[in-house]
């Protein structure tokens, strides 16, 4: 069975001094409830909803193209 083992984002909003601030803050959570939830389900982020939908929406389409293989 395949398992969700580690989470890499490599790209992510920094135009901002503020985008940068709430991506530091939000991705490792995200990160982390998406490695324990096993699936691109995961809680919303206070004060990031931008970047939780972004990355739900990232991750399901990567574990649906995971799949295909």
């Amino acid at each position: 069975k395949r398992r969700i083992t580690a989470v890499k984002v490599p790209v992510f909003p920094d135009h901002t001094d503020r985008s940068i601030f709430i991506n530091q803050q939000a991705l490792p959570i995200l990160i982390q409830e998406a490695t324990r939830a096993q699936g691109a389900s995961t809680d919303f982020v206070s004060g990031a909803t931008d970047t939780t939908e972004a990355f739900q929406q990232s991750l399901q389409s990567a574990i649906l193209k995971a799949k295909a293989r």
